[in-house]
């Protein structure tokens, strides 16, 4: 009698658990998400994606998030959606209490716009990511034109990185240069293209001025630049600006001008 009652006791036990779960699952499924937020970490005036341009994209793909039930949406295809477009570089999504489904990313830092021989037009980022540009948002950051033979190749459209070019790529060099640049507020304001030669030896353009600035390879940067620095802190400052027309930086801690 003791066993027998035992034994009903478990099934009681076992189909109001089942019950409960059943019970816990429909509500579940009923739940729906009332409120969709998307952050950006580093969002810039120079950002080619925006937080307004990334809820429209979501809800073209995948429908209107809020008020849609939180079962009928797929967060890791979700997330993978939002990583693969060119100009994200990290994404997270997640759900929290109260029906609240958040995405946060971290956009692509545009840093040299770059034109090929073959008057292609992409992006490099301060990563060393290669992207398409987009067309309705210009950037106003540094311009590399020349002899530049690299193409900015993807079969998806996604961003592809810097190690896919060969060591001997001048996109290389170029990224080296203008990451310093970029990096200092004097070099930024000052410096407007890098020009690669036929012999694949870089020079710079100024924004202000008529000189032409030899940088050679992309060798010891951070002294040719600081040098530079120096030149035009300590010299240019006192004469006139059309007094020198070369302004050679590709000997050792030297500046050599040409009039």
């Amino acid at each position: 009698m003791k066993k027998i009652l035992q034994i009903s006791f478990t099934v009681i036990l076992l189909a109001g658990t089942l019950f409960l779960l059943g019970f816990a699952d429909k509500e579940h499924q009923a739940k729906v998400y009332r409120l969709f937020t998307v952050e950006l970490f580093n969002s810039s005036d120079q950002s080619l994606i925006t937080e307004q341009e990334i809820r429209e994209m979501i809800s073209e793909k995948f429908g209107e998030i809020e008020g849609a039930r939180m079962m009928s949406v797929n967060l890791h295809k979700l997330e993978n959606f939002v990583r693969n477009n060119p100009y994200i570089s990290s994404c997270e999504v997640y759900q929290k209490l109260g029906g609240t489904l958040v995405i946060k990313a971290r956009v692509r830092e545009p840093l040299v716009r770059v034109i090929n021989e073959g008057l292609q037009q992409y992006l490099l980022d301060q990563n060393g990511f290669l992207m398409p540009v987009n067309p309705d948002k210009p950037s106003h950051i540094l311009i590399a034109n020349g002899s530049i033979a690299d193409s900015y190749v993807s079969l998806d459209g996604r961003e592809t990185p810097l190690s896919n070019h060969p060591d001997q790529s001048v996109l290389r060099q170029i990224y080296t240069v203008a990451l310093y640049i970029s990096r200092d507020p004097f070099l930024r304001s000052f410096i407007d293209q890098v020009y690669v030669t036929e012999t694949q030896e870089l020079e710079l353009v100024p924004k202000i001025g008529h000189q032409t600035i030899i940088f050679g390879q992309a060798e010891d940067t951070e002294e040719k630049l600081e040098n530079l620095k120096i030149f035009y802190h300590s010299v240019m400052n006192k004469i006139s600006w059309s007094t020198y027309q070369i302004i050679n930086l590709k000997y050792k801690n030297q500046v050599v001008c040409t009039k």
